[in-house]
């Protein structure tokens, strides 16, 4: 029997989701003058706002518990070749576990920390529509080079 190892699953996920060479240089470019002209924080701010914008134009499918709502999210971001996103309950929240998201690729490594607003913007606006509007998402770590970031929905 043969094995893949983690290593080269992650590799072939990550080659599949980069971002196209036409695009590379140019979002670099973009992702180094946001940093230029705005604070972290600021940058953060914006992307949330253009993940919330985001959501509100790719909206789920209806999701009756937890499952159906993260088959829901990921059929959105399997179509855009976006990643995958794993929601789990834990006594601090709801843990939200995307991988493989192509930002990092995108706009470059040092631009991890601000991009992961984008994905915070994403969740925090289905998780609205879905009926947790009262809860806030909050970025535990941010967007590493492969893409992956970890999140939680809390109390407000």
């Amino acid at each position: 029997m043969h094995h893949t190892s983690t290593a080269a699953i992650d590799t072939h996920q990550v080659q599949r989701l980069q971002c196209q060479r036409q695009w590379r240089g140019f979002l670099h470019a973009l992702g180094q003058e946001f940093a230029a002209a705005l604070s972290a924080q600021d940058l953060a701010t914006l992307m949330a706002r253009i993940g919330v914008r985001f959501a509100a134009q790719h909206p789920l499918n209806p999701s009756e518990n937890v499952t159906e709502l993260q088959q829901a999210m990921n059929a959105v971001w399997d179509a855009l070749d976006w990643g995958q996103v794993e929601l789990a309950q834990a006594p601090a929240g709801m843990e939200i576990q995307h991988r493989f998201s192509p930002l990092v690729a995108a706009l470059g490594e040092t631009e991890g920390s601000w991009a992961t607003g984008f994905l915070q913007g994403v969740y925090q606006q289905w998780f609205d529509a879905a009926g947790a509007a009262g809860l806030r998402v909050q970025t535990i770590s941010a967007l590493d080079a492969l893409g992956n970031a970890h999140l939680r929905l809390v109390t407000a």
